[in-house]
């Protein structure tokens, strides 16, 4: 990223709040947004409010509404939430809406992306208690916060001295990502790999789920899981695929049609089998989502809280016959992996490597018919560990990768699975000095690839373009490196598959 660029993005503010609220008065509009968005561009900073992009509530579906909303806050680096006390109207991600509101779908997007947050309460105004809930759910997972109490002209003054220190590129406090993810991993993991394994101290939003609503609505909870597991948005000739960003918003929404007082819904048979679905599509989309990492929205955080809800379950004759109530280790195994890219020093990227193979390992032993999949991820690791200064491995994952291939050939696999393990197995071959052949198989796995064009296909077919540009650059084909990177950051714009849009 460019200086110029990084100067832009430190000056852009999203402003959130209900559009309208009673003050005493019968519902009007919230004034001080415009006055926000004013202040703001006398010191040259851009503030982003709907009213002032030709935004029409009533003309707008609620996919349209949320691709902007999640646009708006990506390209923001400061989110600025103006909480006058009203909840605002459903999301009207179903028919007859959803418990969630689009004011609290924005507030779970800072909290995806982990945007440094300004909260600007107006004073003596107590917030709708679905509110309340929302903001307590979703506070372990916002960036570096400032809260401030006052009323609207005290709110104005602070907002003021804010601005002025963001035009003078004064950022909020935040830790560098890289020693962010360092830091966690050594917080919230146990020193040995295999104890870290089988008691982890990371969950799910901490593991807590109670809120101020009585009976949770499980028919509009599976509704919303439903469309996340077809993967479309919409029906008929207006049905789209659904990217990565709006399957997590509406995860979110049937989470909160889920959770209820003193989070009793977690542990009762009728619901849990819809909080296991949400956790295990929590962490799949998660995943491409990049929010990897000892987080609490992670998709680690998620594995380990449904492992503990099927560990709990398995008790439940009804459950246990309806569900699989076997761990998600290789979900674990991939999560960890991932985790692995973001740590700062060698040995934490060892650490969590190690871990993903050992599970994948113990996985493979418990349910053989699982390894095709379970051996890309230890060739994964294999690969990764060669980078380490451990070249011995480039033999290892070679090895799986190619055992891989060939259960999934045998297995008659659709052939964008055949893919993904042709070009795992080709740059393997590069990096072994066999540059010829493995890049000759890396891009017949790239096609292979582009037979798929699902969101979760196209997201794989950006991870294989990825990798077949470090199968070209280590063989000095340096054009085709960087037009495989450019279509790779393309497509995972397209379907939000951000962890492929960074390098490495």
């Amino acid at each position: 990223m460019t200086a110029k660029l990084m100067q832009e993005q430190a000056r852009r503010i999203f402003i959130s709040s209900t559009f309208r609220d009673d003050f005493g008065s019968g519902l009007e509009a919230v004034s001080i947004r415009a006055k926000l968005r004013e202040t703001a561009l006398t010191y040259g900073v851009d503030a982003w409010t709907y009213e002032h992009q030709g935004w029409d509530e009533a003309a707008l579906d609620a996919d349209t509404i949320i691709d902007r909303c999640f646009s708006g806050i990506k390209v923001c680096s400061v989110f600025a939430f103006v909480l006058t006390g009203r909840h605002g109207s459903r999301a009207g991600l179903i028919d007859d809406g959803a418990f969630a509101s689009y004011l609290e779908l924005e507030l779970f997007a800072a909290a995806a992306l982990r945007k440094p947050v300004v909260i600007l309460h107006y004073a003596n105004r107590e917030p709708d208690p679905a509110l309340v809930d929302a903001l307590g759910l979703l506070q372990k997972s916002f960036g570096p916060t400032q809260y401030w109490l006052d009323t609207e002209a005290g709110l104005l003054r602070r907002w003021k001295r804010f601005c002025r220190r963001l035009a003078k590129d004064r950022r909020l406090p935040a830790a560098p990502a890289n020693d962010l993810a360092h830091g966690l991993s050594l917080r919230r993991a146990r020193s040995h790999p295999l104890r870290d394994i089988d008691d982890p101290m990371l969950h799910f939003l901490g593991g807590n789920f109670a809120t101020s609503r009585g009976a949770p609505d499980l028919d509009r909870a599976g509704r919303l899981l439903q469309q996340v597991a077809r993967g479309v948005r919409g029906d008929g000739v207006g049905a789209a695929a659904m990217p990565h960003g709006a399957a997590l918003f509406r995860i979110w929404a049937a989470i909160r049609e889920l959770a209820n007082k003193d989070a009793t819904s977690l542990v009762e048979p009728a619901a849990a089998g819809l909080w296991d679905q949400a956790f295990g599509l929590w962490a799949a989309k998660a995943s491409w989502f990049g929010l990897h990492g000892h987080l609490w929205m992670s998709p680690l955080a998620a594995v380990n809280s449904q492992t503990a809800l099927r560990q709990r379950m398995t008790k439940e004759i009804a459950f246990r016959a309806a569900h699989d109530v076997r761990e998600p280790l290789g979900a674990r195994a991939s999560a960890l992996y991932s985790i692995g890219h973001r740590m700062r020093s060698l040995s934490r990227k060892a650490f969590h490597y190690e871990q993903a193979g050992l599970l994948a390992t113990r996985a493979m032993e418990r349910d053989p018919d699982a390894r095709r999949g379970l051996l890309a991820i230890r060739g994964n690791v294999h690969l990764r560990m060669a980078w380490l200064l451990r070249p011995w491995r480039i033999r290892d994952a070679e090895r799986d990768f190619a055992e891989a291939l060939q259960l999934r050939a045998a297995a008659g696999a659709p052939q964008a699975q055949l893919g993904e393990m042709k070009v795992d197995l080709g740059l393997c071959r590069v990096l072994a000095g066999r540059r010829r052949s493995g890049l000759a198989l890396a891009r017949e796995g790239v096609e292979d690839l582009r037979s798929d064009m699902s969101v979760n296909g196209r997201s794989f077919l950006a991870r294989g373009l990825r990798k077949l540009r470090w199968a070209e650059f280590a063989s000095l084909n340096l054009a085709a490196s960087r037009r495989s990177a450019e279509e790779a950051s393309r497509i995972a714009a397209e379907v939000e598959a951000l962890d492929q849009a960074r390098d490495g």
